[in-house]
């Protein structure tokens, strides 16, 4: 939800950009525009952290995502170019469109992520654990929610439940995110 919100923060800054002309206006757009990066990215950050597992998957997706974030001031130079001045609308409308992009990306992960957490709780049931972590809606309808890295391989019902029986300790860790006990943070 927070990623929605400042992602919207930079969207009508970018908006504002490309439409008006008042320096002053724009001037707060600009600030708009670019406050609302600093809170995505780190909370981008802390989401990954939360809901990929185990370590070495986390490590690749961290280091994909912040690779990827770095190419854009690769690509900066060649979006605000000299001759687009003093306005730029190319290089805000492209900034733009991947602000939209990435809202439409959030939202469907939020709505995915959301149907999986229900789908593993029809099939597995709840999980119990003595590491639980409550997100807002499980405080609302009492779901324990499994925080990451703290799955346990389950008692013996567990393991039949899951269909882990025949897995050592080891394979049942290394699952991960893919765990049956596993629930995303959203």
């Amino acid at each position: 939800m927070f990623i929605i919100f400042w992602l919207s923060v930079s969207i009508v800054g970018y908006i504002i950009l490309i439409t008006l002309e008042n320096l002053v206006v724009k001037y707060l757009a600009v600030i708009l525009a670019t406050g609302g990066f600093s809170p995505c990215i780190a909370t981008t950050i802390a989401f990954i952290s939360g809901n990929i597992s185990p370590h070495a998957k986390r490590v690749t997706a961290l280091a994909f995502m912040i690779s990827v974030g770095h190419i854009g001031g690769v690509i900066s130079e060649q979006l605000y170019r000299t001759q687009d001045a003093p306005r730029f609308i190319l290089g805000h409308a492209i900034n733009l469109g991947f602000c939209v992009l990435s809202l439409v990306s959030v939202v469907i992960l939020l709505f995915g992520l959301r149907a999986e957490n229900r789908r593993r709780d029809r099939l597995y049931g709840l999980t119990q654990s003595s590491f639980v972590l409550m997100d807002p809606e499980s405080i609302s309808n009492g779901t324990e929610v499994q925080c990451p890295d703290t799955i346990d391989i389950g008692s013996e019902e567990n393991r039949r439940r899951w269909g882990y029986e025949n897995m050592s300790e080891q394979e049942i860790l290394d699952l991960g995110d893919q765990h049956a006990a596993w629930r995303y943070i959203l």
